[in-house]
């Protein structure tokens, strides 16, 4: 579930930003400081001409087509093996959290981890970030596509940057350039296309896709906003293996209650996919490749998640392409293009990371 946190800086007039930043599965993360041993030293940017950005985009493709085979994965298995969601969200998020910690361990990152837990505010917040936020992100996610489908579901959720946008109007009083709310309409009218099928006559997805979908967008703005202080003094990988550990204790009671009695080799190989395929790797690529990357290109590459499960479907769920699931689609990813294209023109994301002004105590 790739998203998008550049629209967080589209108003121009209302956010003024405070350095480069990049996006981690929906994560506002400062490239500067996702590859130091405890978030505290800066890293230097890489130049996009240097040869050290081909496997980054590789790594980004990578990332983002395993996102969108994993929300194939998990319909196989709702659809066809009759899971619980709320088990799989539990193991996905436990097992996940598992790895992320082991790998970031070995790798100097656990002194970031201590030190979150030294203060009871940042602890506080990333206590909310993995309850709150992270768990509400995967149970609606999976719920959408329990009651929907994969390509419903991951295309709601990328509509999780005009509700940021909203909020940000909100909070500011301010009203979006004409611009921004041309492409908030277009994705609102990608949405509708989609969930109808352009029919007026009534719904192409069940009534309980659409509200766990918009549920997942609604989770997916916060999951953006809160943690932005945390990883602006804070290595990523220390504050998203902390979000998975802690989220994992809240959904203990589903893993044990909503549990299947017995599980066949291909259920548990979905499960084993989902866990590392799915999650954990992707996770991981897409973290070791943010710093040598920009912005705008890490949103663009984002937008093959959802098509990776569009095309897949067509394959493996007989998905019935329409006209208007195909304008719907170009739509809603051709809003957050555009969102990106604006924020990538203004900041010059091409250039290499300045050294960070922040605070430099952990």
């Amino acid at each position: 579930m790739l998203v998008h946190h550049q629209v967080l800086k589209q108003l121009n007039s209302i956010v003024v930003p405070t350095g480069p930043t990049n996006t981690t599965k929906g994560l506002s993360v400062d490239p500067r400081v996702v590859n130091s041993a405890s978030g505290d030293n800066y890293t230097r940017g890489v130049h996009p001409h240097n040869v050290r950005q081909r496997p980054s985009i590789i790594g980004i493709v990578t990332a983002a087509i395993l996102w969108g085979f994993s929300g194939i994965a998990a319909q196989q298995l709702f659809q066809h093996y009759h899971l619980a969601p709320t088990w799989l969200a539990a193991v996905r998020v436990t097992g996940a959290g598992v790895l992320l910690a082991l790998w970031a361990g070995p790798r100097g990152r656990s002194a970031g981890l201590r030190r979150l837990g030294a203060d009871w505010r940042k602890l506080a917040t990333i206590i909310i970030f993995g309850v709150v936020a992270l768990d509400g992100v995967q149970l609606t996610f999976f719920l959408a596509i329990a009651h929907g489908s994969a390509v419903s579901a991951t295309l709601l959720q990328f509509t999780s940057p005009v509700l940021i946008l909203g909020w940000i109007s909100l909070r500011h009083f301010r009203v979006p350039k004409p611009l921004l709310m041309v492409l908030v309409a277009s994705a609102l009218a990608g949405v509708a296309l989609v969930v109808t099928d352009g029919s007026t006559s009534g719904l192409a997805i069940p009534l309980a896709g659409i509200v766990w979908g918009l549920t997942s967008a609604l989770f997916t703005a916060f999951y953006n906003l809160l943690p932005a202080e945390l990883l602006a003094h804070h290595n990523a990988e220390a504050v998203v293996a902390s979000a998975f550990l802690i989220g994992s204790v809240v959904l203990l009671p589903w893993l044990i209650l909503d549990a299947p009695t017995t599980m066949t080799m291909p259920e548990i190989g979905l499960v084993i996919f989902i866990i590392v395929g799915g999650t954990a790797v992707p996770f991981l690529l897409y973290l070791s490749a943010l710093a040598n990357i920009a912005p705008l290109l890490a949103n663009v590459v984002g937008t093959l998640e959802p098509l990776t499960a569009a095309v897949a479907s067509i394959f493996l769920f007989n998905l019935r392409v329409s006209v208007a699931l195909i304008v719907g689609v170009v739509l809603v990813l051709g809003s957050v293009i555009g969102l990106s294209l604006i924020d990538g023109g203004r900041q010059h994301s091409s250039e290499p990371p300045q050294p960070p002004s922040i605070d430099p105590s952990p």
